[in-house]
């Protein structure tokens, strides 16, 4: 929680920046100021995590943006300009915008209100944590779904498309997320397979909020399982070529030792050919959707049995919405992925 005197100088801050900006017209444009949310940033948003395995997203500053603002007589969506790469240079647009933008990229709109409406308030969670952990120097974030979130012009989004997502955006202005009263990393991803992961075996590092829980429900989703089909000549170059020490008996049931497995129910480590390789290891050499696999040996290939697609930790975008068909609202789909968190607005 914040201190009384910080609360004190952001009040301050706030309270003469409304002042001022009130002598004259509020809707000048270019008329801004430094956003009291961003000069405390730092000290709200706590430890930073690291980012998805696999991202090709520089890894966070340590300086703080410093240029989002707020303008007077607006939500704070639409007041809040957020600082963000698009097309490889840095622009500030409303969070509303931009939020907008995510919505229509990263959820089907064929989801239900209130997964759209967790998807809003976890995508606004993690773009103003970014504020205070920028990750493109004077951008908090970009439009790459690799990297950082994904972005979908919504002037070029169908009109009723966009109306939808501005709408859901409307319906939870300024709301975010906190755990022990600081701004939380909002992971999240397409489909867990039945069950999340803890953050600490894919990152390696614990967040008490970001810990596996099932997530019944999936089924429907495109990837709830696949299979992975690779020669077994290039199997074994593969893993000869991470471990040159591995060995293969003349007995393919010999190639396969023992197995343990994450709390989330992925492939902690596996042995193979005598020596252990980690799931995260071969999610990557197999180019496999999860590291939730299960391994089969024939004459011919190898075959990866996978269960969910992405890292598996925070919210699962088709469990939010089997929760939300089964009634839940956004506060409890994102209490339910995010442990121990409360919801609550920016400000």
């Amino acid at each position: 929680m914040r201190d009384s005197a910080a609360a004190a100088l952001i009040a301050a801050l706030f309270w003469t920046f409304l002042a001022v900006l009130s002598a004259g017209n509020p809707r000048l444009a270019g008329v801004e100021a430094v956003s009291p949310f961003a000069a405390v940033s730092a000290a709200d948003s706590g430890t930073e995590a690291p980012a998805p395995a696999g991202s090709d997203c520089p890894p966070p500053a340590a300086t703080i943006v410093t240029e989002a603002s707020l303008q007077a007589e607006q939500g704070f969506d639409e007041g809040f300009l957020l600082p963000v790469l698009r097309d490889g240079e840095p622009v500030r647009m409303p969070l509303h915008d931009y939020l907008t933008g995510v919505i229509l990229a990263e959820m089907p709109l064929s989801f239900p209100d209130e997964a759209l409406k967790a998807q809003a308030v976890a995508s606004r969670t993690y773009a103003l944590r970014h504020c205070a952990h920028p990750r493109h120097g004077e951008a908090a974030v970009c439009t790459a779904s690799g990297c950082c979130q994904g972005w979908q012009d919504p002037s070029a989004a169908a009109p009723s498309e966009r109306e939808r997502a501005e709408s859901l955006v409307q319906a939870t202005d300024g709301l975010v997320i906190r755990y022990e009263g600081k701004l939380i990393e909002a992971t999240f991803f397409s489909c867990s397979g039945g069950r999340t992961e803890d953050a600490a075996a894919v990152w390696g590092g614990e967040l008490p909020y970001l810990q596996a829980v099932d997530s019944p429900g999936e089924e429907e989703a495109a990837h709830f399982s696949d299979e992975t089909r690779i020669p077994l000549d290039a199997f074994r170059a593969a893993l000869r070529g991470l471990d040159p020490a591995v060995e293969f008996p003349e007995a393919l049931g010999a190639w396969v030792g023992s197995v343990s497995r994450t709390p989330g129910g992925g492939v902690d480590v596996i042995v193979l050919g005598g020596r252990p390789f980690t799931g995260k290891q071969l999610r990557k050499t197999f180019g496999l959707r999860s590291t939730a696999f299960s391994l089969e040996l024939s004459a011919g290939e190898a075959v990866f049995v996978t269960h969910g697609f992405g890292h598996r930790v925070g919210m699962s975008q088709y469990g939010a919405a089997a929760m939300a068909r089964a009634g839940a609202d956004f506060r409890e789909i994102l209490q339910w992925y995010y442990q121990g968190v409360r919801i609550g607005p920016a400000e």
